[in-house]
């Protein structure tokens, strides 16, 4: 049960359905196009997940219920999202089980400057976010519950305004893990839910979708290589991601009709 709770945390906002979604507001408030589920299978893990997404009247997503099993282990978490009067996700409410956290984000001419996230156990994590003359999310401080910074994450953009490269420094800089991605051409689906939402920048959803990515640490060079399938309005409707030929990650989009 902890690694399905780990996963679930790991794939917050990408990263769900209950057999009762009476208590989620109704699908047919989201636009037409509009990403409304994501199912995800890990079959070295034999690991399923899937995040679903409502909406409410202005076709804003209001909720996801996102799930994970691993053969008779199952977990459930609900994502609600809260919004200021500028229209703009302000508080993300997290309930898995009879435990909740929160995570409230403050603004400074309309872009995200920090955040404070209420763990289950208590604590208080602050994150600091800054940005380039474009708007474009370049740095994040995070820091512990003592108020000390405790990881850095530096970022970089390509000509179209994809995340190029990402530079982490964690564990007070004592770890270093350096990431670099490839895109395709088409429409990441996963900015559709939160369109026009400063969270985007924030999550780091790109423009286009990763086709590689490359991770280097001081020990070693991964590489992950994603394929995809396409609607016709530009929008993976399959994606398979490889290691050394090995199939790590199947994943299904879904769209509102």
């Amino acid at each position: 049960m902890k690694k399905l709770l780990i996963l679930v945390v790991l794939i917050l906002f990408v990263s769900a359905c209950s057999s009762d979604d009476s208590d989620n507001p109704p699908q047919n408030h989201a636009a037409i196009g509009t990403l409304v589920k994501i199912e995800i299978f890990r079959p070295e893990e034999e690991i399923r997940t899937s995040t679903t997404y409502f909406f409410n009247s202005d076709e804003k997503v209001e909720s996801a219920l996102e799930e994970a099993w691993n053969g008779s282990q199952y977990l459930q978490a609900t994502y609600t999202y809260s919004y200021n009067s500028n229209g703009q996700i302000w508080k993300v409410t997290i309930a898995v089980d009879d435990s909740t956290e929160y995570t409230e984000f403050n603004f400074t001419s309309g872009l995200i400057t920090s955040s404070l996230r209420h763990t289950i156990s208590g604590n208080v994590l602050r994150t600091l976010y800054n940005y380039n003359s474009d708007n474009q999310l370049i740095n994040k401080q995070f820091f512990n519950a003592d108020n000390e910074e405790s990881a850095i994450s530096n970022i970089s953009f390509d000509i179209n305004g994809n995340i190029e490269s990402r530079h982490d420094e964690r564990n007070f800089g004592t770890e270093i893990i350096d990431y670099t991605f490839e895109y395709d051409t088409f429409n990441n689906p996963l900015k559709t839910p939160f369109e026009n939402q400063e969270m985007n920048k924030i999550i780091g959803h790109n423009f286009n979708n990763i086709t590689k990515t490359i991770r280097s640490d001081d020990f070693s060079t991964s590489e992950v290589n994603i394929e995809y399938t396409y609607n016709e309005a530009g929008y993976p409707l399959t994606s398979k991601e490889y290691s050394n030929g090995n199939l790590l990650v199947e994943v299904t989009y879904t769209y509102q009709e």
